[in-house]
């Protein structure tokens, strides 16, 4: 049902992003992902116009992190997903 509301790739990088454990460089995210490197790199580039993600640096390799505008949206997206799968368990029983 979410793949419907929202694509599913864009979700994944979002809801990874949520991670504050990890430092999420590009190519970690594209291959946690199942995404390709191109497609994390375009993505990322759209979060970052809109302030949803700061790209920082470390040593030569540039990561991704979350706003807290960034934080909020990811939040809210996992609500959604997280009731729409609820939804899904009690139709189904």
């Amino acid at each position: 049902m979410l793949l419907q509301l929202i694509k599913d790739k864009p979700l994944r990088i979002l809801l990874a992003l949520k991670e504050p454990e990890s430092v999420w460089y590009l190519s970690k995210l594209a291959k946690a992902t199942g995404t390709t490197y191109v497609f994390v790199t375009h993505f990322i580039s759209k979060l970052e116009k809109t302030g949803i993600v700061t790209m920082e640096t470390k040593g030569k390799k540039r990561f991704a992190k979350l706003t807290e505008k960034g934080m909020q949206v990811a939040t809210l997206f996992e609500e959604i997903r997280n009731k729409l799968e609820t939804k899904s368990v009690s139709i189904q029983q």
